[in-house]
């Protein structure tokens, strides 16, 4: 019997984390009115396994991803495609004009859009397998639904920079993603990846949007920088994002009441809010946010 071998390494170094029970997970996400137990049909649990020679850790088995329609459905939430967020405003420190630009996993193009009002870029390209997103054609940039592999084929050393942001968790797998990637730059371009930061205030939500079928994968600052032993990369530079105004509760959830079961946490906390505990935990959070770190880590790489 092969032994499992980790998606990042391709080597056989994990060891299992913990198990979870199908029923938890497909309960979870009733909560965004979605059914998701199709995806784990013969499956009575999930494990969650960490890679140990880079600190990845990635859900088992690996054909428990969700697919095109079931991203289609977090379209009603105007939180899940935000057209600007954090991790866009550091990229655009890496990207010049006339420079040529790739994102993976580009939803509507919002990014691409904007970058092309900022810079006068050569030419850019979207990458999008959510079918709902048009392909798109013009003047000044394309999207194409494609993966990175196939796409990869034909646009060897092309691009200054590629670019993915909140893509690389929910890729099982993220070996041939990167290697990819990787060969769509030209030599001394540079790669942005940036995901969840599950050594932020993630970690103790156990939340049901940081398992399968939506993140296959949890990625941290090691096993990121990690990636330098992998690939032919370099890092440029870590930005960590601050707490946000809108992960505020979640933040609140994890720091103080994720260590209890949900009914006793629930309890705690209404009782908390009555008497003014939660109030003053909130107000004293919205005054710290720039020293608390949030959702998202990003890295940029140089290819070497």
């Amino acid at each position: 019997m092969n032994k499992l071998k980790s998606p990042l390494t391709l080597r056989e170094n994990v060891t299992l984390v913990k198990k979870i029970p199908k029923e938890r997970i497909i309960k979870a996400y009733k909560s965004y009115n979605i059914d998701v137990s199709s995806y784990f049909v013969e499956i009575d649990t999930v494990s969650l396994y960490k890679c140990n020679d880079t600190d990845y850790y990635f859900f088992y088995p690996f054909n428990i991803s969700g697919d095109s329609l079931f991203y289609e459905h977090f379209q009603q939430f105007d939180w899940y495609y935000m057209s600007w967020k954090w991790e866009h405003m550091i990229a655009l420190n890496y990207i010049k004009s006339e420079g040529k630009i790739l994102e993976i996993g580009c939803a509507h193009g919002d990014f691409l859009k904007q970058i092309n009002e900022i810079y006068n870029l050569s030419f850019s390209v979207g990458l999008e397998l959510n079918k709902s997103s048009k392909k798109n054609q013009n003047r000044k940039f394309q999207i194409i639904n494609e993966t990175i592999q196939s796409y990869a084929k034909e646009h060897k050393d092309e691009f200054d920079v590629v670019c993915s942001f909140q893509v690389l968790e929910h890729i099982t797998e993220c070996h041939s993603f990167i290697s990819s990637s990787i060969e769509c730059l030209k030599s001394g371009g540079i790669l942005i990846i940036s995901t969840p930061n599950n050594n932020s205030y993630l970690k103790n939500l156990n939340a049901c949007l940081n398992m399968p079928p939506h993140h296959v994968g949890l990625w941290n600052e090691t096993s990121l920088r990690n990636l330098c032993e992998l690939f032919p990369l370099k890092i440029i530079n870590t930005h960590f994002e601050p707490l946000q105004k809108y992960h505020v509760q979640a933040f609140l959830q994890s720091e103080f009441y994720s260590q209890y079961t949900t009914f006793i946490g629930k309890v705690i906390k209404n009782v908390h809010k009555m008497v003014g505990i939660y109030s003053f935990r909130e107000k004293i959070t919205m005054s710290n946010l720039d020293n608390i770190s949030g959702h998202s880590i990003l890295i940029a790489f140089e290819k070497i």
